[in-house]
């Protein structure tokens, strides 16, 4: 078997390195002729309304659910893998139930409710401000699109870096049904499902779930098991109602829920100097010495650690969402969309991944949001249009409970933090309410006559953001920061009991967003474009000051300006399809907010803060290439050249020659599927490979040599399918994913004046098959 693999696996990199290759994540409209190409059309709505992918001016990628299906693409943190310019990280020190997205280099790395992040997530048409269960949500959907750069106008607020939109399926006429099994080694046993009913001409309901198991890859010697298991259910409830005059209203409830290990880390690299690993706290704590644990850690390689702590990850979500549509005449269309999503985990790390007991936490958080937004869209013609106002309303709280430097968590209550003695307890406690309003406008003019072809866009949006909060920081026995109880600034502010541990702060932000961009359609097929935007991610206050003047510092919000070139193409060659897909961008970013060491802090924080400026370009291709019927070559690459022109640490040290964070230079797919030439009606069968490599990248804000960086790596994955087999009503597929057992992994947290940093490790090999009958 493994000789088979090998082989199998050398053979497809000499292969996918002579490929012109392709964009796997999305599939070229149909030729004028059927007989010419198969390749459907894309639709997407990054412009708020239904569009062929290849007539929008922006960059775009759209994967179909077919290609997530035959990748295995289980959640949105795998999507880099068709989307090269999407990077996704566990968040740091928040579990891999928390993913971090960036795209072109913008990311955010702060957690906390008063913090959003540069790349906003959609399910269907309501953002999800926190990405909590955003992961398991990859099931009966219909498309996911990735929006490159800022997208201020449509999308509101926080897009510096683009927009993740997840289209569930919709509700059809037809009756429909289908259910599967996935089966795998780490034990994975996935069932699916899904069942379609039309009610009536004028309603039909779809309901979908999903259920995931594994046993994990990561086994804990102290406890004698596996840690980080999966155990997910989704369900997604949708109901379509409609009639003959235009009117629509599309329902869409989900549910999620997580109940599994938490996010297994190692230890990866240690200093000396740091104030766990000194030989007084040792000895005081029963400390062994961190340089002997990294040791042992590497013999025992990536998969394996020595932790004994209980790991667990509890999350809950629910969201519901509404859109309404109507005709008021034949050329103006009203819509509303309004949306709820509530949010609560309970998730339990040991950081350091050790049997020291250096950073055992517990995260807490719980969040409700409610947003409404009334849009009014016309076309005339020569003009369609769009104008709304924009409402969102949420309000929850965190809890980061952690206990630096205590005694072997295997002393006290397991999963309780709380449980430690003395100082060593530590809770970030912060309730928020947050609140943005917007109103905004875009229309797109086509000239006529002698400029055929040209179209014009423009559009501008107003932002205005409150963020109120409460802190409550404090440890066992104190208030974990001092206040200025006369309020004079001239006297040293006082540490308060326990009683007095509160701190109110709210701030306002507001910003015009805009964009504007020039296309032309060289042929119906052929298009160029330029734009350029202006987008903005709001301000807020940073959660882990240890003053009062601290944690009413404000950091403002930040902005991105870019310019972005691009041509999409279709070219048919006699029976030959060609896609070519480019788009080349120039970005500055100012005001960047950064979660950063405050080392004139005592003791030393995080803070965020606005720390500089940088510029960044890059380019992007996505390739899609049939020189026959049965052959399809596929590539996608983005290259992110991302420099700081300042970059300033709160205690004024000039970083500007830092790396970017979470910003790798070089990314790319290639691939390769052979389409099976079966006659009509014995279903389609097709057999597909892809390499996927990244560039290494600095993991964290806060950069350090030879303790932040990542590694980069590549991937080598195999599918097979047949669908309908022999026309009959069933489906089978087969999946081998990293083929070359290729061990990589992502920074999990970096707390190196502690004495440490810790990684997780990326999947092993995985394999296994999927069966699935439709009815």
């Amino acid at each position: 078997m493994k000789k088979h693999l090998y082989a199998a696996g050398m053979t497809a990199i000499a292969l996918v390195a002579i490929l012109p290759g392709g964009a796997q994540a999305q599939t070229a409209a149909p030729a004028t002729d059927p007989a010419i190409s198969t390749i459907d059309d894309i639709v997407v709505t990054a412009r708020r309304r239904n569009e062929r992918l290849q007539e929008v001016p922006l960059a775009v990628s759209a994967v179909s659910a077919a290609a997530l299906e035959r990748a295995n693409i289980q959640n949105v943190a795998q999507l880099s893998r068709l989307v090269p310019s999407l990077t996704s990280v566990p968040g740091q020190g928040g579990s891999r139930s928390l993913p971090n997205f960036s795209i072109r280099g913008l990311s955010q790395q702060e957690l906390t409710i008063l913090a959003d992040q540069s790349v906003s997530t959609y399910i269907g048409d309501i953002v999800a401000a926190r990405t909590q269960g955003i992961n398991s949500t990859l099931f009966d959907i219909a498309s996911v699109e990735v929006l490159r750069g800022p997208q201020g106008t449509l999308f509101g607020r926080n897009t510096t870096g683009g927009a993740i939109i997840i289209r569930p399926a919709r509700p059809t006429d037809e009756f429909e049904g289908r259910v599967g099994v996935t089966v795998g080694n780490l034990d994975t046993f996935n069932v699916e499902g899904m069942v379609n009913v039309p009610l009536t001409p004028n309603v039909a309901i779809r309901i979908a779930g999903q259920r995931q198991r594994d046993d994990g890859f990561v086994y804990d010697e102290i406890l004698g098991r596996n840690v980080n298991d999966t155990r997910q259910e989704g369900v997604r409830a949708s109901l379509l109602l409609h009639n003959d005059a235009g009117l629509e209203s599309l329902t869409v409830y989900n549910y999620f829920h997580e109940n599994d290990g938490g996010t297994a880390s190692f230890l990866q690299n240690v200093r000396a100097t740091g104030s766990l690993n000194g030989a007084a706290v040792r000895t005081a704590r029963g400390y062994r010495p961190l340089e002997q644990l990294l040791t042992e850690q590497r013999a025992r390689g990536i998969y394996r650690i020595a932790n004994g702590s209980p790991i667990f990850t509890r999350v809950e979500t629910h969201d519901v969402a509404n859109t309404t549509s109507a005709d008021l005449s034949e050329q103006i269309k009203i819509k509303n969309i309004i949306g709820y999503r509530r949010v609560k985990d309970h998730i339990f790390d040991d950081m350091d991944g050790t049997s020291n007991s250096l950073h055992p936490q517990e995260r807490i958080d719980r969040a409700r949001q409610f947003s409404e937004e009334l849009q009014l869209l016309g076309d005339t013609g020569s003009l369609n249009w769009i104008t709304g106002l924009y409402y969102f309303r949420e309000k929850g709280r965190n809890q980061g409970i952690s206990a630096v430097g205590a005694v072997d968590p295997g002393l006290i209550e397991p999963n309780n933090v709380a449980a430690f003695p003395g100082t060593a307890f530590s809770n970030t406690d912060t309730a928020a309410r947050n609140s943005s309003y917007a109103a905004f406008a875009q229309g797109t003019y086509r000239f006529g006559g002698s400029m055929e072809g040209l179209s014009l866009t423009a559009g501008i949006r107003y932002n205005r953001d409150k963020r109120q909060a409460t802190i409550r920081n404090r440890t066992a026995t104190a208030c974990r920061f001092t206040r200025d109880l006369d309020n004079n600034p001239a006297t040293p502010e006082t540490a308060v009991p326990l009683a007095q541990c509160q701190l109110d702060v709210s701030d306002t932000f507001s910003e015009v967003t805009y964009n504007l961009s020039l296309e032309y359609k060289i042929a119906t097929d052929k298009l160029v474009y330029i734009a350029h935007r202006h987008g903005y991610r709001t301000g807020g206050f940073g959660a882990r000051a240890g003053t009062e003047a601290g944690l009413r510092r404000t950091f403002s919000p930040e902005t991105v300006d870019d310019i972005e070139i691009g041509v999409k193409a279709d070219w048919r060659m006699g029976d030959a399809f060609l896609r070519t897909n480019f788009a080349g961008y120039y970005a500055k970013y100012k005001d960047i907010q950064r979660l950063l060491t405050d080392p004139l802090a005592v003791p030393p924080t995080t803070v965020t803060t606005n720390a500089g400026r940088a510029r960044i370009w890059g380019i992007e291709a996505d390739i899609l290439f049939r020189p026959v019927k049965m052959i399809e070559l596929t590539a996608n690459y983005a290259y992110t050249n991302a420099e700081f022109t300042k970059f300033i640490y709160p205690d004024g040290t000039d970083h500007s020659n830092d790396p970017f964070a979470r910003a790798p230079r070089n990314v790319y797919t290639l691939g390769a599927r052979v389409i099976a030439p079966l006659a009509d009606g014995q279903g389609n069968a097709s057999a597909g490979i892809s390499y996927y490599h990244t560039d290494g990248y600095s993991g964290n804000d806060t950069f350090v040599r030879g303790y932040t960086d990542v590694k980069g790596y590549n991937l080598l994955n195999l599918d097979a399918s047949w669908n309908r087999v022999m026309g009959s009503a069933f489906d089978v597929a087969l999946f081998v994913n990293n083929v070359t057992r290729k061990k990589y992994d992502f920074l999990l947290i970096n707390l190196d004046s502690l004495g440490y940093t810790s990684h997780t490790p990326g999947l092993p090999r995985t394999y296994g098959a999927t069966v699935r009958v439709h009815f």
